[in-house]
């Protein structure tokens, strides 16, 4: 690994409406917090590395989940750029500024080749739960594309709506003090999406580490079928009175696994024949 660059540090006050309904920042809000300092990073970086001249794209993007961030805190966001085997990347983390605890981790790839194209298939879906966004028009960054926080705000709400749709009692465990958790995430971008996009997201629940669950999210154009973003997802449901994870039983991580729903592309597939 070799220092393309010296570490900035950005600082991002948090807000209150950056809450959600457990308290802290979201992991969603992260990423707009990275992509603040980034802009900044970039910016100074490219009055002195001319191969960085002219606009970046993000290929992928590696997430580490540690501490809670929460109002009226301040976040201090360190940007970096490396490079590894895999390519140029920014290191960031976000600092908590009361007692500088790391909150989050990220490593975000530059994009220096073409994105694979990739097609959905049926077959490659046996257990899965779909949910359907249409992009609106506040969805959008200055560029006209959807920002990476608000892709991630996409994929937290299919995660949610997916444990209902498998029969779990979201409300119940809430109630037992019990909620999801996320500690990793990692998301390969594909291709922008941007206003009235409608977007199929794919949830299919895994077996992770240690017994707990992990979530691949496929996110598919429509129209085209086509790969826009694909996500795994590492997290667990912890007993926040005991602190403990949660542990499902078999019977109902089976149902959980073995959920179905019928796919949105067929009727799309039924008309073209």
């Amino acid at each position: 690994m070799t220092a393309l660059s010296t570490q900035i540090k950005t600082t991002v006050r948090v807000r209150r409406s950056d809450l959600d309904v457990n308290g802290h920042v979201n992991n969603g809000t992260y990423q707009s917090y990275f992509e603040e300092a980034r802009i900044e990073a970039f910016a100074l970086l490219k009055q002195t590395d001319e191969r960085l001249a002219g606009d970046f794209e993000i290929a992928r993007c590696e997430l580490e989940f540690r501490k809670e961030l929460k109002y009226p805190d301040e976040a201090i966001v360190t940007t970096e750029l490396l490079t590894d085997e895999r390519g140029r990347f920014l290191s960031q983390e976000i600092l908590r500024g009361s007692d500088s605890a790391v909150v989050t981790q990220g490593r975000f790839y530059l994009r220096d080749a073409a994105a694979p194209q990739i097609d959905y298939r049926e077959e490659d879906y046996p257990h899965a739960v779909y949910h359907s966004v249409d992009v609106a028009w506040p969805h959008m960054t200055p560029e006209a594309k959807v920002g990476l926080h608000t892709i991630q705000y996409y994929l937290d709400d299919a995660r949610i709506r997916s444990g209902y749709a498998t029969g779990l009692d979201i409300d119940s465990l809430k109630e037992q003090g019990i909620g999801p958790v996320v500690y990793r995430a990692q998301i390969d971008y594909f291709a922008p999406m941007t206003f009235r996009d409608e977007l199929v997201i794919a949830t299919v629940y895994e077996r992770g580490e240690k017994g707990r669950l992990a979530f691949r999210h496929d996110l598919f154009s429509k129209s085209s079928r086509r790969l826009l973003l694909r996500s795994l997802v590492h997290g667990l449901f912890m007993d926040l009175k005991r602190m403990r994870p949660y542990r499902f039983s078999d019977e109902q991580l089976e149902r959980i696994m073995s959920v179905n729903m019928e796919s949105p592309f067929r009727d799309d597939a039924a008309s073209e024949r």
